[in-house]
């Protein structure tokens, strides 16, 4: 059959029909098309905020990571400082402290591939058991999320926060170790400097070289009647040491006592130093044990240069000889 032959409206149909075809092919092949690239760009989408989501959860671990390996650095330095004042102490008062540290070999996080990495400036060289512990804790979860692949980082973000919460819940227990630590140090601390000032208020040392001329009690020599303190013979000129430390109540001349020192020491107790021939401090000045106050003479009433020595409790004279024999000093020593 030839399309010679053929009606030319039977050819307009066939011609229409092969249109309507091609073109019908060619919509469903776009919508197809269209359908296919909305899904892969619905795909590409949904990775991309995956793919943010996780970069935000990765920057947010990083933060908490930088935060826990600081506050337990943090935690580190507290217990090194309490562990060097209760060593301060057990030295100072010989305490034996019960050793608390754990090998820091033991905490230590391990690389991929089982190899352990050489020790960093902010590793502990000892710690206490709680330090230890979240030091391990620490170190394995980090072990944990660098030697694998495929990390949650939501899981492992709410572990670190434990984590973090954890250490500071023991950063405040190091804190209020630390305190107590501290209020006990300087508690002792403060102990010593009160025993050390009652110590030097005490009367135990020798006002000047020499020899006793004269003792405590009744005499018949120079004079008869009671002598209220001891006379030690020196060179003119030779110094004179407060016998314990105080402030000075007088200085000035005082009849047969001539130039004369009193030093106040508290607690009722005072030092007389008479006839010397210089006196080298102030009424209301501070003086400390041993200063040289004075200079041996023999002003007033006396028979040759020498010091005439009293030690007063509440006003009344004692014998001054037991401070002088270091007895009371030992007394005091041994409270």
């Amino acid at each position: 059959m030839s399309f010679d032959r053929l009606p030319v409206s039977h050819l307009h149909v066939a011609i229409a029909a092969v249109c309507a075809i091609v073109f019908l092919a060619s919509t469903v092949a776009f919508s197809v098309g269209s359908v296919r690239a909305s899904q892969e760009q619905a795909q590409a989408q949904r990775l991309r905020a995956v793919d943010d989501a996780q970069h935000h959860q990765l920057i947010d671990l990083t933060r908490k990571t930088d935060q826990a390996w600081q506050r337990l650095r943090q935690l580190q330095r507290s217990d090194e400082e309490i562990r060097r004042l209760t060593a301060a102490a057990a030295r100072a008062y010989h305490v034996r402290l019960p050793s608390q540290g754990l090998s820091p070999a033991s905490h230590r996080p391990v690389q991929p591939g089982g190899q352990t990495p050489p020790r960093t400036s902010a590793e502990p060289t000892s710690r206490t058991q709680p330090t230890a512990s979240l030091w391990g804790r620490l170190a394995s979860w980090f072990a944990g999320i660098s030697g694998v692949g495929g990390t949650d980082f939501a899981e492992e973000g709410a572990r670190l926060s434990r984590l973090t919460q954890d250490l500071d819940t023991s950063f405040d227990r190091c804190a209020d170790l630390r305190a107590q630590a501290l209020a006990i140090v300087d508690a002792r601390r403060s102990a010593d400097v009160a025993r050390q000032r009652y110590l030097d208020a005490i009367p135990s040392i020798w006002p000047t070289s020499g020899s006793v001329s004269s003792g405590f009690g009744y005499r018949t020599d120079p004079e008869s009647g009671f002598h209220a303190g001891l006379d030690i013979e020196n060179d003119y000129g030779a110094p004179v040491y407060a016998t314990a430390a105080g402030v000075v109540s007088q200085a000035g001349w005082d009849g047969d006592y001539g130039n004369k020192l009193i030093i106040d020491h508290g607690n009722g107790l005072q030092t007389w130093y008479a006839h010397n021939s210089q006196l080298l401090v102030f009424a209301g000045q501070q003086v400390r044990k041993g200063q040289e106050i004075a200079r041996v003479g023999a002003t007033g009433f006396a028979t040759g240069p020498h010091v005439h020595y009293e030690v007063l409790l509440w006003g009344k004279p004692i014998d001054p000889t037991p401070y002088l024999n270091g007895v009371r000093a030992q007394v005091a020593s041994a409270r």
